[in-house]
């Protein structure tokens, strides 16, 4: 049986949560009282000292893994900064065995300086004329950053990330410290 994409939404989350609770960390999925809450999935908590950071999850099976955002024919995303409140979590699922999970840690900051120069790029430098509003979507491959083998994909666009951002949960739990 092939897993829908809200199943595989709620597997990244969980993942997620999974990763922080390893850390010592309290993590409440606030889609389990809020169905589709907006700007965050999670809340985690440092117990020791009260700070809380909440968090967005982004789960993809291939290698564009979409925002949630839309963006105009000229590459413009209104809100996004408002909306981006906290540091996101991309997750790669390659496969539906889920055995081979990848996360992608992003502050708040390089969320929306990624999104925002990526999309403009797409809009408005990837040689074509764009006619309707479309899903935005940031390729596994710039989250890479410095590392980028996106050169296969886009080779125009260059990632706003000096380097990778696999396995960086520090960009969170320094928020807890």
């Amino acid at each position: 049986m092939e897993l829908t994409q809200e199943q595989k939404g709620k597997i990244g989350e969980t993942a997620v949560m999974l990763e922080l609770l390893k850390k010592g960390f309290n993590v409440i999925n606030i889609n389990n009282s809020y169905p589709n809450y907006k700007n965050a999935d999670l809340i985690c908590m440092n117990a020791n000292n009260g700070k809380s950071v909440m968090i967005q999850v982004k789960t993809g099976t291939t290698q564009n893994i979409l925002t949630g955002f839309t963006s105009d024919v000229k590459g413009s995303i209104p809100k996004l900064e408002e909306k981006i409140i906290g540091p996101w979590v991309f997750v790669y699922m390659p496969d539906d065995k889920m055995s081979n999970m990848e996360f992608y840690i992003l502050t708040r900051e390089e969320v929306i300086e990624l999104i925002s120069s990526s999309n403009k790029w797409y809009a408005t430098e990837y040689y074509r004329e764009l006619k309707k509003k479309y899903p935005v979507g940031v390729y596994v491959d710039w989250l890479e950053g410095g590392l980028s083998k996106a050169t296969k994909l886009h080779p125009e666009y260059k990632s706003t990330l000096r380097q990778t951002s696999k396995g960086n949960w520090w960009k969170i739990t320094k928020l807890l410290d």
